[in-house]
């Protein structure tokens, strides 16, 4: 549904193309060595625009970009939006068979990326060839024919503008659209909350396709001239070489990576690191807790959807409830913790977000959905509450939200239980659908030496008995994806 069509500088790509322009870091692959100053990143991404050009792609068309961490992916996606080409940005390990079906849904006239094999592209009827601007920018590319030129997706003319998969606040598939006006301002928000500046080096593990590090690592620096470490894939062994080796000095990071980097790594390899940040998901309290112990250093919870951009940031130094408060809003961001009348808990309520850092809308097979924000606010789908300095507490995703014979509960209430045992490390409180449609409370715990009479029994003292687990399900690791976050169809499984 088209409720109005974006004024065209809505939609500009500029603030992102002037951000990197004046770039003047230095991008550090570690895993490849590749090491890549702002000249060299200014020659490669305009070299790829012009051999981009070469093979079609132009203003208004649509590209499927599947591009691993490192120099090559802000210079592939710069290349694309210098041509008025947007760029749909899918994680770098997507299957050539996945990319082909997000082009032909979406009306993309290319697919290319880093991770995937000719074989493989054939393998899906795509016809490779290779696009090399230098020796750290290749890469493999094929053309796909759009299907239906008269769906409506396809008439919506988007003049280079990032397009981001996300599971909304439905839980549904989407794509949201996030020009250069929010993009940057994304970065500002951080970069006016956190003081990173151009003398920092920013460590960059998560995927820089997912809207995280997109943003904390990708337009952050482009806009401040921090300079980038990278790897493809997250791995314990080069982030401790990269701390020892390097002068990092800001670590984005997801729980599942903090968990990783407390086994094996010295405690002083984070003696140079001023901020380490967790978001993609809940940061478990014990975690932070242990982590702080460990290196020295405060892990601040970073809470945002892609759909808004980054949203809050806890203050430096604290960690008493990591697990769920994740600070006040940032700089120029707005929260309003309404209550929708969903028979919560008092004081808890849903949460809406205003700010420049706002997606513009879901592109779908009809155009440009643009009903999810009202006024300027967008609802989250994320339940919470607010203190008297207005930081915000998470309790869970309404979707996450279980019903227990007509009664409410929130899957992290009954998590934090959990965690309260001696033994458990990880929890996860998920529900269970029954033939007849009534829910039960189901939850995967990660533990030594707890078993579920230990479990059960712990419960029984500290909730009321619908809040009770109904199974335990006990697992050597909780299920993840490639971002962090948990896998809940795998967990529907155990």
């Amino acid at each position: 549904m088209l409720l109005r069509k974006p004024a065209a500088s809505e939609l500009s790509a500029e603030p992102i193309l002037s951000a990197a322009e004046n770039y003047s870091g230095e991008m550090h692959a570690i895993d490849t060595g590749v090491r890549v100053d702002a000249v060299e990143f200014a020659r490669g991404r305009v070299a790829l625009g012009r051999l981009l050009a070469k093979r079609g792609i132009g203003y208004g068309d649509r590209v499927v970009m599947a591009v691993a961490n490192g120099p090559l992916f802000a210079a592939a996606l710069c290349a694309v939006l210098a041509r008025g080409a947007s760029p749909l940005i899918l994680h770098a390990k997507t299957p050539a068979a996945e990319m082909r079906r997000y082009a032909e849904r979406y009306a993309a006239r290319m697919v290319f990326g880093d991770g995937s094999s000719e074989t493989e592209y054939r393998e899906t009827g795509l016809e490779p060839y290779l696009v090399e601007a230098a020796d750290w920018a290749r890469l493999l590319c094929a053309n796909v024919k759009i299907v239906d030129e008269s769906a409506g997706n396809v008439s919506l003319v988007l003049p280079g503008v990032p397009l981001h998969p996300t599971s909304g606040t439905t839980g549904q598939p989407k794509v949201a659209l996030r020009p250069g006006r929010p993009a940057i301002a994304e970065a500002a928000h951080y970069i006016e909350t956190t003081g990173i500046q151009a003398s920092d080096t920013i460590l960059v593990a998560a995927p820089q396709s997912h809207a995280y590090c997109y943003g904390m690592g990708t337009m952050v620096p482009l806009l401040c001239g921090a300079s980038i470490i990278t790897m493809r894939g997250f791995e314990a062994g080069l982030v401790q070489s990269a701390l020892r080796d390097t002068n990092v000095t800001v670590v984005p990071a997801v729980p599942a990576m903090l968990g990783s980097l407390m086994f094996g790594t010295r405690g002083d390899l984070f003696a140079r690191v001023n901020t380490v940040f967790s978001a993609g998901a809940p940061l478990n309290e014990k975690t932070a807790k242990a982590f702080a112990n460990k290196f020295g250093i405060a892990v601040r919870p970073l809470y945002g959807t892609t759909e808004t951009g980054g949203i809050a940031i806890s203050l430096p130094g604290s960690q008493a409830v990591a697990g769920i408060c994740v600070g006040p809003a940032m700089k120029d961001v707005e929260v309003d913790v309404r209550d929708d009348g969903q028979g919560l808990a008092p004081g808890l309520g849903m949460t809406y977000v205003r700010s420049e850092s706002m997606m513009t809308g879901y592109l779908d097979e009809n155009g440009l959905d643009q009903s999810f924000v009202v006024d300027g606010w967008f609802k989250t789908g994320d339940i919470a509450n607010q203190d008297t300095e207005g930081r915000i507490y998470l309790h869970g995703r309404q979707s996450e939200v279980i019903n227990v014979a007509g009664m409410k509960v929130i899957p992290s209430e009954v998590e934090n239980v959990l965690l309260r045992i001696s033994g458990v490390i990880e929890a996860k409180v998920y529900s269970r659908e029954h033939r007849t449609g009534s829910q039960s409370v189901q939850a995967a715990v990660v533990a030594h030496g707890v078993d579920d009479a230990d479990v059960r029994a712990h419960c029984e003292k500290n909730l009321v008995y619908y809040k009770r687990p109904s199974m335990i399900s006990f697992v050597e690791a909780l299920p993840r994806n490639a971002t962090g976050k948990i896998d809940m169809a795998a967990l529907s499984n155990l």
